[in-house]
């Protein structure tokens, strides 16, 4: 099974030695705007996960890639908070939470750890 992986965009730059000028100076653009990341997932194996700060990063990546998937920090927390899950604080820490699992994945307890189960007391109503 393939496993997730996290990669800055200076990450990708250093290792890619025959990106075009061109290629590099798209990269270097977006990160005047502020952090990059890309997400591999181990869950959507075909599918790569941009992360950016700005809106701006995203308008920029979208130009030239329509259909690749961006979430800004805002967006994220947005989706985390409407999950119900803890609002990330980081652009990595989004990046984490996404490698870890797809979001709003149940976190199991384990059987030690449930609460036993109360019940309705005999003197409560359904109605209100």
């Amino acid at each position: 099974e393939p496993m997730s992986a996290v990669y800055t965009l200076e990450q990708i730059l250093n290792r890619l030695d025959e990106l075009s000028l061109d290629g590099q100076a798209f990269c270097r653009s977006l990160l005047s705007h502020g952090e990059v990341l890309a997400v591999q997932l181990s869950y959507l194996p075909e599918a790569l996960l941009w992360l950016v700060t700005s809106p701006t990063q995203t308008r920029i990546m979208r130009a030239h890639q329509p259909e690749c998937m961006i979430l800004t920090l805002a967006e994220a927390r947005d989706l985390f908070t409407a999950l119900g899950d803890p609002c990330p604080a980081s652009l990595m820490e989004v990046a984490g939470r996404f490698a870890t699992a797809a979001p709003g994945t149940p976190e199991w307890k384990d059987d030690d750890d449930a609460e036993p189960y109360e019940g309705r007391d005999e003197d409560e109503s359904d109605y209100v």
